[in-house]
C-alpha cells in the first residue's frame, strides 16, 4: 500500500505542476498526450527510483528524453537506441546489485540458524530460506522446505515457474519477495495456504488467480511483496 501511495502522490504532484505549467504557456510545442504521457513516466521515474528499480527508472528516463528532445533541442536521438541503451544498462545494474542481494541472504536459513558460507552460489531451493534469480532463461523450480519463513525470487528477460507444493510453512507465516523485470513469474501455490499480495505493478501486471475453494481460518499465512516492471506475476494454486 505504502508503494501504491508513492506513485500516486508523485503522479497528482506531476499533475498539478504540468496543468499549471501548460497555461503558462511553457508547453506549447507539446499535445495534450504528451503531457499526459510526461506526468505518468515521471511518476513512473521517481517511484522507481525511490524502490531502486533500475528498469523503471531508466526506461522512463529514456521515454522522456524521446519526447522532449525536439522541443528543447536535445541532440536527436532515435527512441530505439535510446530504449535499447536503457535495457542494457538496466540489465547490467540488475545483475551486479541483484547478485549482491541473493548472496547475502544465503547465509542464515529463516529459522535463525546460522548455515555458514556457502561459497560463489546465489541460489538455493532446498531450505528454509530461499533465493533463486534467472535472467535469459525459461525454467521450473520446485522447492523443499520443513520452516519456510523467506524466499527471494527474480527474474529478468525470461520465464521462471516456482512450485511450493513440497513446503510447508513456518507456524508464524513466511514471506516471498519477488522481482520481475521484462520477464514472467508463475508461483504455484498450495490452495489452502492464505495469501496475501502485496506487490507493486509498475508498467506489468499481477494476477492471483481464482482458487475453487477458501482457506482454512487458521491456515499458515504467506505474504507476497516486491515489484514487477515491465513483465507479469502470477499466483496460481495447486
Amino acid at each position: 500500500m505504502k508503494r501504491h501511495n508513492w506513485f500516486w502522490g508523485v503522479f497528482f504532484l506531476a499533475a498539478g505542476f504540468f496543468v499549471v505549467a501548460s497555461q503558462l504557456g511553457g508547453f506549447v510545442q507539446l499535445g495534450f498526450w504528451s503531457i499526459a504521457a510526461t506526468v505518468l513516466l515521471a511518476a513512473t521515474l521517481i517511484g522507481s527510483l525511490v524502490e531502486l528499480n533500475f528498469f523503471g527508472t531508466l526506461v522512463s528516463a529514456a521515454l522522456l528524453y524521446s519526447i522532449y528532445q525536439e522541443p528543447l533541442d536535445w541532440p536527436q536521438v532515435s527512441i530505439w537506441l535510446l530504449l535499447l541503451t536503457a535495457i542494457f544498462i538496466s540489465i547490467g545494474l540488475s545483475l551486479i546489485f541483484r547478485t549482491g542481494k541473493h548472496r547475502r541472504c544465503a547465509t542464515r536459513n529463516s529459522c535463525g540458524v546460522d548455515m555458514g558460507a556457502r561459497g560463489p552460489l546465489d541460489e538455493f531451493v532446498d531450505g528454509d530460506s530461499v533465493s533463486i534469480s534467472e535472467s535469459f532463461n525459461e525454467v521450473s523450480k520446485y522447492l523443499h522446505a520443513d520452516c519456510l519463513r523467506q524466499a527471494n525470487i527474480a527474474a529478468s528477460f525470461g520465464r521462471l515457474g516456482v512450485f511450493f507444493d513440497s513446503v510447508k510453512l513456518s507456524p508464524n507465516g513466511a514471506e516471498i519477495y519477488v522481482d520481475v523485470s521484462f520477464a514472467k513469474i508463475e508461483l504455484y501455490l498450495p490452495k489452502d495456504w492464505r495469501v496475501i499480495d502485496q506487490v507493486h505493478s509498475s508498467a506489468g501486471s499481477v494476477s492471483n488467480n481464482f482458487r475453487a475453494g477458501a482457506a482454512a481460518p487458521d491456515a499458515p499465512v504467506l505474504t507476497v511483496k516486491g515489484r514487477v516492471s515491465f513483465g507479469s506475476l502470477e499466483l496460481r494454486y495447486i
